[in-house]
């Protein structure tokens, strides 16, 4: 990596006072310490792609102005002072887009964020946010973003990469909703312990795709003992009960699990939160298996029907007050070894994020090395589903084997319907 120019991007004005301190929010302060990192790849560029995205990240920040704000060592304060965000820009030397394509390895992604920013963890004292444009050899830019979980779920990630792209295509949008000065205002009556993502060497990330009609082929194969489950039910209930037969078959015996599913609640209370909406607003609900007999693809599909269903809101006071006194508990979720955690990423579509130069190629995360991870994403055709998967090496060999009869065969960026196995 040849690195042209590193840059601290201010805001284009400055915050007003009063605006200048928050807390954050109880659900922002039980969010684990993580830096979100989204890479967005780009076939063809302009000359001044770079001061388009550096001038039109300025100007969007005055909207996100916590985001170019500090967290301060108590942790639960942000200092909104316009200190500003990391920017970087470089040169990939010796790797073509296509190369990159057609072998996205993680040694090779960590080039494409800034320093000591891919999957960062506490982020007290750091930039909320550090983006980095790198230019390929012949032609292609990559993108990457990687912002602090504290200040931002997977929503507002994809709301401000919208807002940015519309910004730099000089577009006028309003101004997002600052969660944490926004509703009401719970303190912890303890200290939360920070939950860090333990990331491992011995844990692999691989790609999948299931297209529209392998996902109607799971429709169809519970027909009966549901009606009418999503594509991400369906396709979440596949994934978990994959992980769950290789793991008996890698142990020889079968060991109960729970499955973790983070949902968006902004448009689950009443009256339902704006969509640009931004911090933290995803709880979850749990899916547990005891006994072998209740990992059939359609009791899992029943259940995370149910799950989902049953995490409607009535009123936000009272919710808020019901997850303070749930709190404990999201530690050990995250403790647990024999946990699965999944997440669908429904914030702003990557594939529309255009900043002047035409749609990305391929939108995804980084390799994530947190084992029993799924992450969810739409396909460009909205029809289908990719899953970012990491699992232990050995249990992903058996993993794919139990998986292959639901993924296309086509080589992953042959077409945009593609999965890498």
């Amino acid at each position: 990596m040849d690195i042209i120019s590193e840059e601290i991007i201010k805001p284009s004005s400055p915050t007003p006072e009063h605006l200048k301190n928050f807390k954050l929010s109880l659900l922002d302060q039980l969010t684990l310490h993580s830096y979100s990192p989204i890479i967005l790849l780009y076939e063809s560029k302009t000359d001044t792609c770079g001061d388009v995205l550096k001038n039109s990240l300025s100007k969007t920040l005055t909207k996100y102005y916590p985001f170019a704000g500090r967290l301060r060592e108590d942790g639960i304060t942000v200092d909104c002072n316009d200190e500003g965000v990391v920017f970087v820009t470089g040169r990939l030397i010796g790797c073509s887009l296509s190369d990159f394509l057609q072998n996205p390895k993680y040694e090779t992604q960590s080039l494409l964020f800034p320093q000591g920013y891919l999957w960062k963890g506490s982020c007290v004292g750091y930039s909320f946010l550090a983006a980095q444009v790198t230019y390929f050899e012949c032609g292609g830019m990559a993108l990457t973003i990687s912002l602090s979980h504290k200040v931002a779920d997977a929503p507002s990630l994809g709301i401000f990469l919208s807002d940015w792209a519309a910004m730099a295509r000089g577009e006028v949008r309003q101004p997002p909703m600052i969660l944490a000065t926004s509703i009401p205002s719970l303190d912890l009556a303890y200290t939360m312990p920070e939950i860090e993502l333990e990331m491992s060497e011995i844990v692999v990330t691989k790609r999948y795709v299931l297209d529209a009609q392998n996902i109607a082929r799971l429709k169809q194969s519970v027909t009966g003992l549901v009606e009418n489950p999503t594509k991400i039910t369906l396709v979440t209930a596949l994934l978990y009960k994959c992980a769950i037969t290789a793991s008996t078959r890698k142990t020889g015996f079968f060991k109960s699990s729970t499955l973790i599913q983070l949902v968006n609640m902004r448009p689950r209370v009443k009256p339902r939160l704006p969509d640009n909406s931004i911090g933290n607003f995803t709880w979850y609900f749990t899916t547990s298996n005891s006994h072998h007999n209740e990992t059939g693809l359609g009791n899992l599909v029943v259940q995370l029907k149910k799950g989902i269903k049953e995490l409607g809101v009535n009123g936000l006071d009272d919710w808020l007050a019901g997850v303070r006194e749930s709190a404990h508990s999201v530690k050990v979720l995250f403790d647990n070894l024999d946990v699965y955690r999944c997440s669908h990423v429904r914030g702003g579509s990557f594939y529309q994020m255009n900043f002047g130069w035409g749609n990305p190629k391929w939108g995804t995360i980084a390799d994530v090395l947190v084992k029993n991870t799924f992450i969810l994403y739409d396909t460009p055709d909205g029809y289908g589903v990719e899953a970012v998967v990491s699992l232990e090496d050995e249990h992903m060999r058996l993993f794919r084997e139990e998986l292959k009869d639901y993924v296309s065969e086509k080589s992953q960026f042959a077409s945009l319907t593609r999965s890498r196995i």
